[in-house]
């Protein structure tokens, strides 16, 4: 059996069933992963930034890319109670001598995505975030197990 692996680009949202593998390479940006551990149903958000600008982009931004993925999660027929998230990138990927806007962005992305998943009381099970690396990241719905891969090493979250 062949498993299809489905490609998440940069302000895009995907859902998807088992054996399903959703991609993304992440660097500032944040790869949200939301899994119901009972359909096996999960979906991918790459977040570029952390607040929304632009009604019409709602996949881009942390604060609305979270509740547009919930919310899809919801029409298949997922149940808030069975999900849970995972998170990984939100890396310094330039260097500044000071703290500077352009250079916060991963801390804003990761302190965001975190803050809309308390209030939707989506319990975030583990994260691969921060540092100065870039991140592939595999979210595998068979289990719901995230494979990171940064640095030359790679690293699993099993955890749902």
């Amino acid at each position: 059996m062949s498993i299809e692996l489905v490609n998440v680009g940069v302000a895009q949202l995907k859902i998807a069933s088992s054996p399903v593998i959703l991609r993304t390479i992440l660097g500032s940006c944040v790869g949200i992963c939301i899994y119901d551990r009972n359909k096996k149903i999960g979906g991918l958000a790459h977040i570029l930034l952390s607040k929304s600008t632009n009604p019409s982009q709602p996949e881009k931004f942390a604060d609305t890319a979270i509740p547009a993925l919930i919310d899809q999660l919801l029409k298949q027929g997922c149940r808030r109670e069975f999900m849970s998230a995972k998170i990984a990138g939100g890396a310094s990927m330039f260097k500044f001598t000071s703290q500077t806007p352009l250079g916060l962005i991963g801390e804003h992305n990761v302190a965001m995505t975190k803050k809309v998943l308390e209030e939707k009381k989506i319990p975030l099970l583990s994260e691969d975030t921060g540092g100065s690396s870039g991140r592939v990241i595999d979210f595998y719905l068979e289990d719901g197990r995230l494979k990171v891969k940064a640095g030359g090493h790679e690293e699993y979250y099993y955890k749902v």
